[in-house]
């Protein structure tokens, strides 16, 4: 059976001096690869495109930053690899903007990718193809996410898009009988790790599931450009599971930020005595009076 590069990583650590492998410690962080997520999305689409690629020898790639040192890949171990690119301790110069450090992280998975192919012998034809695309297409990426599925009636058809620049939006799509666009708006930010496949409601609603976290959660979207985000678990009261539902729509992992229903569901939560949602609820009317006043040293 053929076996597959699968994964590729950039970890954002710097190679041990003393070691002569990854330390990760905190302390030994290459900030600038880690303290923003936006600067991975150039690697991200690049990987995306290119991977699963036939190799024998390697599942993963981890790549590493090593500022003064040569690229180089190291022997796999249980199917994983460590590449290390050479990067800059200080690249403040040359990325001043996203589209430069979106350019910069996919310059170094580059590197990295041609270092593991030079050792483990796996083409590069699916990599170099993915390079030119993201570049071509200025660091964006769209791509469909499941099947497009028609209405009972057979009036529409809906299906789901994900558009990619410096993050994800996923878009439901809906068109007409003819293939004419009917609506068409963003209901969610996750990808296809975290969106299952849609069904319809009847003719003018369609379900899509959340599949990132566990409890049968939903949107519901209408053919009239409207959307609601579904958590059958905080129906029954639980303060859990109501604290569950506000911090996905207060923080907006996957959903859509919706602070006015978040704000209500942390409170329900709090006055059920849930501590997080005590403590959370704290913080924020903390922050909200700080703020109001203009600050601690505000005058």
């Amino acid at each position: 059976m053929a076996k597959y590069l699968r994964y590729a990583e950039i970890r954002g650590f710097l190679r041990s001096a003393t070691r002569g492998h990854a330390d990760e410690r905190d302390t030994n962080r290459l900030i600038y690869l880690v303290g923003c997520p936006d600067w991975h999305t150039g690697a991200t689409m690049y990987f995306r495109s290119a991977l699963p690629v036939e190799c024998p020898h390697v599942q993963k790639l981890n790549i590493y930053g090593c500022p003064e040192s040569p690229t180089l890949c190291e022997e796999a171990i249980l199917g994983i690899a460590s590449v290390w690119v050479n990067v800059p301790t200080d690249p403040s110069d040359v990325l001043a903007s996203c589209r430069l450090q979106q350019a910069f992280t996919l310059e170094l998975a580059h590197a990295a990718v041609l270092s593991a192919a030079e050792r483990f012998s796996f083409d590069v034809t699916s990599f170099l193809a993915a390079k030119n695309q993201v570049e071509e297409n200025d660091y964006t990426l769209r791509y469909q996410i499941g099947k497009t599925r028609k209405s009972p009636n057979r009036k529409y058809a809906a299906s789901v898009w994900c558009h990619f620049d410096t993050r994800y939006r996923s878009e439901l799509l809906v068109t007409g009988g003819d293939g004419s666009p009917y609506c068409r708006y963003q209901f969610a930010t996750g990808d296809e790790n975290s969106i299952g496949q849609l069904r319809w409601h009847g003719n003018g609603e369609v379900h899509i599931p959340l599949t990132a976290v566990s409890g049968c959660a939903y949107w519901a979207c209408s053919l009239d450009g409207t959307f609601s985000f579904v958590f059958p678990k905080s129906e029954d009261g639980s303060a859990h599971h109501l604290y569950q539902h506000a911090t996905m729509l207060l923080d907006g992992p996957w959903v859509m930020p919706d602070g006015q229903t978040g704000m209500q569901l942390l409170e329900r939560a709090a006055n059920a005595g849930y501590k997080h949602a005590i403590r959370r609820l704290h913080t924020m009317q903390q922050n909200q009076t700080v703020n109001a006043s203009g600050g601690s040293g505000g005058k």
